[in-house]
């Protein structure tokens, strides 16, 4: 988990085993564009092959390229 993530990081999405198998992001790179800053709701923007998605902030690793 990230626990201070910057805009344009390189960041993994990553999730439990149990759950991979029905997450097609799982294990996908890209860069965060839109940093939350709320207390409760951590979800960060994350764009991936041109698109963004909203990933927990739990599901996100610092990627290693």
């Amino acid at each position: 988990m990230l626990s201070s993530p910057r805009s344009g990081q390189s960041v993994q999405v990553w999730y439990a085993k149990k759950k991979r198998a029905h997450m097609p992001l799982h294990g996908q790179v890209g860069q965060i564009e839109v940093v939350s800053r709320a207390r409760r709701c951590r979800n960060h923007g994350v764009r991936i092959d041109g698109r963004l998605y909203s990933v927990p902030a739990g599901n996100l690793r610092t990627s290693i390229d």
